[in-house]
């Protein structure tokens, strides 16, 4: 999945198009803030397999399966914090496929990381490598003002919050917007020493995955449509 600061640089750029408020930049990290290690303190901890409808046994790679989501969400996608929600697993599934098909590859039964030199490292753990370069990338983002303004609780987002299946408490949605506040204003940029990806290829990414969200949406007549699945 891409950190946290990519997915709130993707919100802020589609929240442009759809016209929302800062409930839908919220919802595009409730998915990760329960999992009790994003936001510490929060009151509710969710496994993340469950937030993500991505467990599908060991050694399966993670894919966030939508139809499971809209299950339980399809009628509710007009609330801002569930779309946001769906607009996190398209953009994990999005950024797992290339990484998957682009960086890792199985040798003696192991998955390796395929770095950019084109070199294969059998030391490193692809996974962990793959969040700490875009980590990286989102710095970069904030170094740039790409990421968004500062983001305030909304006077609805508590009602909003009661057709999440985890239940949210005022404080939960402080921690929260703290965090996502701080990674906005963090201005250092560590964009040195990429192995796995370069910059380029990593905005490149950012463009298409924006792209592809944004053929997914529109808005009309102050309604949001969504391509049928």
């Amino acid at each position: 999945m891409p950190s946290w600061g990519i997915h709130l640089a993707l919100a802020n750029k589609l929240n442009k198009k759809l016209k929302l408020d800062n409930n839908f930049i919220i919802g595009n990290v409730l998915p990760d803030a329960t999992n009790g290690i994003s936001v510490k303190g929060i009151s509710n901890v969710v496994a993340h397999f469950k937030t993500h409808y991505n467990f599908e046994g060991p050694n399966n790679p993670p894919i966030n399966r939508i139809d499971a989501f809209l299950e339980d969400y399809g009628d509710k996608l007009d609330n801002p914090l569930i779309l946001g929600s769906f607009v996190h697993l398209l953009t994990d599934n999005y950024y797992n496929r290339y990484f998957r098909e682009n960086h890792t590859i199985c040798m003696d039964g192991e998955n390796r990381a395929k770095l950019n030199d084109g070199s294969i490292d059998k030391e490193v753990v692809p996974w962990k490598l793959k969040q700490e370069e875009f980590r990286k990338y989102a710095s970069f983002l904030a170094s740039i003002n790409n990421i968004g303004k500062e983001v305030h609780l909304l006077d609805d987002t508590l009602k909003l919050s009661e057709d999440l299946k985890v239940k949210l408490n005022k404080q939960d949605f402080i921690l929260i917007l703290n965090r996502i506040n701080s990674i906005i204003e963090d201005k250092n940029c560590e964009t040195q020493n990429y192995r796995l990806f370069t910059q380029n290829e990593l905005t490149q990414l950012f463009n298409e995955c924006l792209d592809y969200l944004s053929n997914e949406f529109s808005s009309s007549g102050g309604k949001i449509k969504i391509k049928r699945r």
